[in-house]
């Protein structure tokens, strides 16, 4: 039997809508498969560098995160919206 998905696991998911629309905020326009690839795989925190969803992702799954606003992923949350400006 499927265990429900904890509280937490459920406050460490985000639409895809919003990761892109910081992205094109930081950028200064909406991005690119290529330029959404170089973000996601490049945040910095205190001078270390990481990759935003866990893992690099290509410039093929930057395009189909781009086509899919409306799901739901895990993501480094915290920095996201620490970086709120």
């Amino acid at each position: 039997m499927a265990e429900r998905m904890s509280v937490e696991a459920q406050r460490n998911k985000m639409m895809l809508g919003f990761i892109v629309r910081r992205c094109a905020r930081e950028i200064g326009h909406p991005p690119t498969p290529e330029e959404f690839a170089e973000w996601a795989n490049n945040q910095k925190d205190c001078g270390r560098r990481y990759s935003l969803f866990g893992r690099p992702i290509s410039v093929s799954a930057a395009r189909i995160i781009l086509s899919q606003p409306g799901r739901m992923v895990s993501a480094r949350l915290e920095s996201i919206v620490k970086g709120l400006r």
